[in-house]
C-alpha cells in the first residue's frame, strides 16, 4: 500500500507527547509513505525553534517527498476541473495539488482534518485517521 500522508497527520506525530503508535507509524509499517513539497512547506512555516526545524526534517528523511512541475500542473488543473464538474465543488490550489499528487502517483490519502472534504472530491481514496490502515495489500 501506498500513502500520501497530510499535514496534519505529520504534525500530530511530531507534537504528540506518546511515544507509541500513531497513524503515521502505523503507515510507514504498512506500506510506502509519501507527502508533498506543499506539506513539507507547511511544516517548516510551522517550526519556531531549532529544536522544531530538526524535528520536521527527521520526518521529511521517512517519507517521501514529492515535488511538481508544469506537466504535472496540466494534469491536477484538469483533474480539479473534473471535480468541480462532477460534484459542485469549488476547491483550491493546495487541494488540487495534494489530490492530483494522489491521484497521479496511485496513492492513498491519509488525513483526519481534511478525510470529510476529500472524500466528497469521489477522485482518489482516503483513509481517516480513526480508522485503521489497513494492513499490506
Amino acid at each position: 500500500m501506498q500513502f500520501l500522508i497530510e499535514t496534519d497527520v505529520l504534525r500530530e506525530y511530531l507534537v504528540s507527547a506518546q511515544p507509541g503508535e500513531s497513524v503515521l507509524r502505523t503507515a510507514l509499517v504498512t506500506g510506502v509513505c509519501y507527502t508533498t513539497m506543499v506539506n513539507a512547506l507547511e511544516l517548516f512555516r510551522a517550526a519556531r525553534t531549532n529544536e522544531e526545524h530538526d524535528a520536521v526534517m527527521q520526518v521529511l528523511m521517512v517519507v517521501r517527498v514529492l515535488g511538481f512541475n508544469s506537466r504535472t500542473a496540466e494534469s491536477f488543473a484538469k483533474l480539479s476541473q473534473d471535480i468541480e464538474t462532477k460534484t459542485g465543488i469549488i476547491i483550491t490550489e493546495r487541494e488540487a495539488m495534494i489530490v492530483g499528487m494522489a491521484k497521479t502517483s496511485k496513492l492513498t490519502i491519509v488525513t483526519k482534518d481534511l478525510f470529510e472534504r476529500y472524500k466528497r472530491f469521489e477522485a482518489v481514496p482516503v483513509l481517516d485517521t480513526a480508522q485503521e490502515v489497513p494492513a499490506g495489500e
